[in-house]
């Protein structure tokens, strides 16, 4: 196929009304479909807004997309596609000023001149842009009331595989948000991985509620089906965490056969699933549960299996897996039926840099780190990529169980950021030192061990303390199990004479009991100091919210650590040293 739409189309001739896509909610203790679309209804109005967006003359322009979870986000988002029009998914601004400004960030790098929305969200976002100053300059359409033309009036643009196809913008954890780039060819090769990763179904029912303005949700949810021949039901992410009962529900009720999350979704399910809805639900259809986005937990996995076994949930259906928008997706992922791959490793000799088998009877804590081995959960394997782990300062290859910078290469790999030449360069056409490439640069660490993919953090998150390689996830990790109070945290490196160790750790007050917010820091202080094997820890309570976290949840510790420094940050209370002290005014 020359394109993804060449290849959606052909998929409409072959299942039309007989594979669908359900929009489904919990409405009083009830699961309700509220909408309900065959891929020929989708394919009907993707040609009427491609045939639509053409006569705007649209083609090759970017088009922002700000929909609430549903059907006519994806209705939409094929139609630019069908036009040849450049899709940039976006969540809807919220009165959230960061949000606001993130959108605006986006229309004015992205050059856009439309907004596309609809109607229940279109007075709303006409006098945001108004209010921004905007609105001379760009148009709020509501597709679900503007008339369309029919259907039969769409022409196929001129699309092949290095056809943009449309603009997917990092969450931001690590940097400003950039646009992504990805092609028609980039969606057809991942899509294809997935697939793989899938067993190849020839049908088959997926179930979920990612976002679709993030890559997981928009590829490996929403895309999927469309690409493979199957059918999918689907929620909005905020009904999931209102009621996370609901995802549980719409597997079992449809009897889907994969789902996709990342690990805090399947925590959150655990934690959110009473005791008395378990008896209603048979996930015994679940053969397929990818897991990935963030670092993926053994404890997550075995706490999933004791809740969920006794209503079917089968260990061989986790499929951990890692991937990147840069990479439009999965770069590893783990195949269906093969389970997941644990393995324990020294953990001084992973400190070091090296990934050794620990020695038989080594002993762990919550994170691995109580004792001399740590658990770490592979992340399967390349399917048509290559990976390799490089020395980044020089960019070395290195062999099988060296902890270094992963590089990727092949049909996934993105075109580059929108509009940055420099970053692209750098990010999207690294050569290794034996001019071997492009590749693209990660960012992530990890190694190779029996071609399976470990992941161990990311380099510029990376706290360097006497030699030793601390990884802030696990440190977050860990001082979440210390007490019941102790909730989302963000640990970062702080340079002064020497590197120190900051904890920014979120408290939920009513867990306290009678502990003061002084002893909770004091007590997590010297627990991460005694499980790191460190001198001291800094460590800073604050209220929830308080941990700066992207659109995808996940922890912001650059952005935590510039407000630490400037002062920005209103602790309940602080353990710091002198030095630090000093630094912040603290």
């Amino acid at each position: 196929m020359t394109s993804f739409v060449h290849h959606l189309r052909a998929q409409v001739a072959r299942f039309g009304d007989d594979r669908w896509y359900a929009l489904a909610d919990d409405r009083d203790g009830e699961l309700v479909e509220l909408e309900r679309a065959t891929f020929a209804d989708l394919d009907r109005r993707a040609r009427s807004a491609g045939a639509w967006l053409a006569r705007q003359g649209m083609a090759e322009e970017a088009a922002l997309l700000l929909y609430p979870a549903g059907l006519e986000f994806l209705r939409v988002f094929l139609g630019c596609l069908y036009s040849q029009v450049i899709a940039v998914p976006s969540p809807l601004p919220s009165t959230d000023p960061r949000a606001l400004e993130r959108a605006e960030g986006i229309i004015k790098d992205a050059d856009i001149r439309m907004v596309l929305t609809d109607a229940a969200n279109a007075p709303l976002l006409t006098s945001w842009l108004r209010e921004s100053g905007l609105d001379g300059r760009v148009a709020c359409v509501a597709t679900d009331i503007t008339a369309l033309p029919d259907p039969a009036t769409w022409e196929m643009p001129d699309l092949g595989p290095d056809t943009p196809a449309y603009l997917q913008y990092t969450s931001g954890s690590t940097s400003e948000p950039r646009g992504v780039l990805l092609s028609h060819g980039n969606l057809l090769h991942n899509s294809a991985q997935i697939y793989t990763v899938l067993g190849r179904p020839e049908e088959g029912i997926g179930a979920g509620w990612l976002p679709h303005y993030h890559d997981m949700g928009l590829i490996g949810l929403l895309l999927q089906p469309l690409y493979a021949g199957g059918s999918l039901v689907f929620s909005s992410p905020v009904s999931f965490v209102m009621k996370p009962v609901l995802w549980p529900r719409m597997i079992s009720r449809y009897r889907a056969g994969y789902t996709v999350a990342p690990n805090f979704a399947y925590e959150w399910l655990v934690r959110g699933v009473k005791d008395d809805q378990l008896a209603d639900l048979d996930l015994s259809s679940l053969a397929w549960a990818l897991n990935g986005a963030e670092p993926v937990r053994t404890a997550t996995l075995e706490k999933v299996v004791r809740r969920f076994g006794p209503v079917g949930f089968r260990r061989e259906a986790w499929a951990p897996g890692y991937g990147m928008a840069e990479a439009t997706l999965l770069v590893t992922g783990t195949e269906r039926g093969h389970g997941p791959v644990v393995g324990r490793f020294d953990a001084a000799a992973l400190e070091q840099g090296r990934a050794e088998p620990s020695a038989p009877g080594g002993r762990s804590g919550p994170v691995g780190r109580e004792g001399n081995s740590v658990e770490l959960v592979a992340c399967g394997r390349p399917i048509d990529l290559t990976v390799r782990i490089v020395r980044p300062e020089s960019a070395e290859p290195l062999p099988d169980g060296r902890i270094g910078e992963i590089w990727v290469a092949g049909g996934s790999v993105a075109l580059g950021y929108w509009q940055r030449a420099e970053p692209s360069e750098e990010t999207f056409r690294a050569r290794l030192s034996t001019g071997e490439g492009p590749f693209l640069r990660t960012g992530d660490l990890g190694f190779l061990r029996d071609s399976e993919l470990y992941v161990t953090g990311r380099l510029k998150d990376l706290i360097i303390v006497n030699g030793r390689n601390i990884y802030p996830q696990d440190v977050e990790e860990a001082s979440r199990g210390v007490h019941p109070a102790a909730r989302a945290a963000a640990a970062f490196g702080v340079e002064s004479g020497r590197e120190h160790v900051v904890l920014v750790q979120e408290v939920r007050p009513k867990d306290l009991g009678d502990l003061t917010y002084e002893g909770l820091a004091r007590k997590i202080k010297g627990e991460l100091a005694r499980a790191f094997g460190l001198p001291s820890m800094n460590v800073v309570l604050v209220q929830r919210g308080g941990v700066g976290k992207t659109t995808s949840g996940k922890i912001q510790r650059r952005r935590m650590r510039a407000a630490f420094l400037a002062g920005e940050i209103s602790p309940l209370h602080a353990e710091l040293e002198p030095e630090l002290r000093a630094l912040t005014g603290g």
